[in-house]
């Protein structure tokens, strides 16, 4: 029997396309031998660098200016020239598409998605097409393509927000968040707090800008001189140098005003054991991207939200409110407080542990809801 080859795409930057394209991977390809499937991941590098170095930058430094471009692709016109752009990535994934011949490809990245189609309509390829809504309730118009034989969205949102746009019903599966399987896995908490050289029971607080890094999380650096109780805060700045150098800084100052350890600071830059890391933590205060919202869910923590992209993550902080997984406290006397608020009284992280629970449960039925849909 010939095997179904399956291709999982995406692009090569360190953002949330590439950590859903390595979940669905993961998880499909551990179900090869069973299934008479052959799998394969790529990460396609772009062209040319200026869009990723420009989106880079307002994701760091002017978030709430991404409005502008979910405004943009409201109109149908710009989402056709969009895809007729798409085009520049052409000669790279017909390398993939050639040299592989899948049956299926699995894109997480919308952009690939859009030359995939492209290529299927213009050369007559003819794979299956299954793309990814890789925002849950803030969805860019672009990320729904026409003519894709699937796409995956996060739940009745992106059901509803594909058929305002176009797509026929049966074209869209929910199969909630695509949540990397180590993030679900149970970890030696005691061990790994040993390793990052934590000896006694403080608490520790986990704060975050995701992948690429975020200017807000330096707010929170003031507040340490105000704390009368140990704690340990754990710094992860991402891809971005400029936080990460000034969070070292910060800790070279702290020490010489406060000469004890009180206050523990790790400074961790990018963390590739991310779940390892996360399950040591009681509370995680960041950036209120998707993929980092549902990995602080898949290890049952709370979030507490500190910035999100304008227009593209609004639909986040919505979600976080009415799915009760956290709080929303952007402003820097709001996030001061919260973490005061939270040495006092540790147990406030268990505030909303029932919802993150849910919410933690419904998430780890997604790749065997793709299984399905893939047989």
């Amino acid at each position: 029997m010939m095997k179904r080859k399956i291709l999982v795409l995406t692009d090569h930057m360190p953002w949330g396309h590439r950590s859903i394209a390595r979940a669905i991977f993961g998880y499909l390809k551990d179900k090869e031998k069973e299934n008479s499937w052959e799998i394969k991941y790529t990460e396609v590098k772009m062209p040319y660098d200026t869009f990723n170095d420009l989106y880079t930058f307002v994701y760091r430094y002017i978030p709430a200016t991404n409005r502008l471009t979910k405004q943009i692709m409201d109109n149908q016109k710009m989402r056709e020239l969009f895809s007729e752009m798409s085009s520049f990535s052409f000669p790279e994934m017909k390398k993939q598409i050639t040299r592989f011949k899948p049956d299926l490809v699995i894109s997480a990245y919308f952009a690939y998605s859009h030359t995939l189609e492209r290529m299927r309509q213009k050369e007559g390829y003819e794979f299956k097409l299954w793309t990814i809504v890789a925002d849950p309730w803030s969805i860019n118009p672009i990320s729904y393509v026409p003519g894709a034989d699937k796409h995956l969205v996060y739940d009745e949102t992106g059901i509803n927000e594909g058929i305002k746009y176009g797509i026929d019903r049966d074209k869209l599966i929910k199969t909630g968040w695509w949540v990397r399987k180590e993030m679900y896995q149970l970890t030696d908490r005691e061990k790994i707090r040993k390793k990052l050289g934590l000896t006694d029971n403080r608490p520790v607080v986990f704060v975050g800008g995701g992948s690429l890094g975020t200017s807000s999380i330096s707010r929170l650096l003031p507040v340490l001189m105000l704390v009368k109780k140990p704690v340990a805060v754990i710094f992860n700045t991402g891809t971005d140098k400029l936080v990460f150098n000034l969070v070292e800084e910060y800790i070279r100052i702290f020490k010489r005003l406060r000469q004890n350890d009180l206050v523990i600071i790790k400074n961790m830059g990018w963390i590739e054991n991310m779940a390892e890391i996360l399950s040591v933590c009681d509370i995680v205060f960041g950036k209120a991207g998707p993929n980092f919202i549902f990995d602080v869910v898949a290890v049952g923590k709370p979030i507490v939200a500190i910035t999100h992209i304008g227009g593209q993550e609004d639909g986040n902080i919505d979600l976080i409110r009415k799915k009760h997984l956290g709080w929303i406290k952007e402003k820097g006397s709001e996030m001061a407080e919260m973490f005061l608020d939270f040495l006092d009284n540790p147990k406030l992280a268990l505030k909303f542990d029932d919802y993150v629970q849910k919410e933690k449960s419904k998430n780890k039925m997604t790749m065997s809801l793709i299984q399905r849909e893939v047989k």
